[in-house]
């Protein structure tokens, strides 16, 4: 996607992919829709379709597990397990890739699982830090351009 400067500055971006599993999802049958969880989220990113989904595009994943705390089905593992296998990736479209100053995504990751690091050419690039990724999703709103993504793994 090319991004105008305008669109860049006014906040206009791709859709953001959807599909991901709630957090303690076991991914087995027995969702009936009944949209408890959607209501239960404090920060809202939960969608209901045929089956609940998380919009990290409404916000990041505080884990608190309201979701799984009011499904009535037995669909979710144990909260002390890890929540889900997701981490964060960046593409190609990363406007620092393009000799732009941009830390978007650095600024909203607490964890600190991106860094930015200054090359030759005096632009900081990212850097991922993995082992600190929770697959919260709070990098990937801020992004202009959707550079930012989640990958499971």
């Amino acid at each position: 996607m090319t991004l105008s400067r305008r669109g860049f500055l006014t906040g206009q971006r791709q859709n953001m992919p959807d599909g991901f599993p709630l957090p303690w999802w076991l991914h087995q049958p027995g969702c009936d829709g009944c949209g408890r969880c959607v209501n239960a989220c404090d920060t809202q990113i939960i969608v209901l379709q045929t089956l609940p989904f998380i919009d990290f595009s409404h916000g990041e994943c505080t884990f608190c597990a309201a979701c799984a705390d009011i499904c009535p089905q037995p669909l979710f593992a144990p909260r002390d397990t890890q929540p889900w296998r997701l981490s964060i990736k960046i593409d190609d479209r990363c406007v620092a890739f393009q000799g732009v100053n941009c830390r978007s995504c650095q600024e909203s990751c607490e964890q600190q699982a991106i860094t930015f690091h200054f090359n030759r050419l005096g632009v900081a690039q990212p850097k991922i830090h993995p082992e600190n990724c929770t697959g919260c999703g709070a990098c990937l709103a801020p992004c202009p351009v959707s550079a930012t993504g989640l990958q499971h793994g």
